[in-house]
């Protein structure tokens, strides 16, 4: 996945794989070794969530970013800042949240 094309969505909608509304894209970040973590912004929650952007999809024709995980464990994930770089300790943390390999690179 390319930083210049989530760009493009953010303050896009995030929707879950049934189409379901689970906030908006706020921002993003990517790591040295390759990963894009996402900040999404949960409906009703103020807190920016770390989300991998494993298996993430971009749909542009609905302008919108279709994530694999479940609402609940966006609206649990670990919480943190746009404006701040983020931290191995934290790429590590949301990794495991979402049982997803921190090795992988997207």
């Amino acid at each position: 996945m390319q930083s210049a094309i989530l760009e493009d969505f953010i303050d896009e909608e995030v929707v879950d794989r049934r189409g379901n509304n689970i906030g908006v894209l706020s921002c993003y970040w990517e790591s040295a070794p390759g990963h894009v973590f996402l900040g999404i912004k949960p409906q009703g929650l103020e807190e920016i969530r770390v989300v991998p952007a494993e298996g993430v999809k971009l749909d542009e024709h609905h302008s919108c970013v279709l994530v694999p995980f479940a609402p609940h464990k966006i609206r649990t994930a670990p919480v943190y800042d746009c404006d701040k770089e983020l931290r191995s300790q934290l790429e590590e943390a949301a990794s495991r949240h979402f049982g997803v390999e921190t090795t992988h690179r997207v």
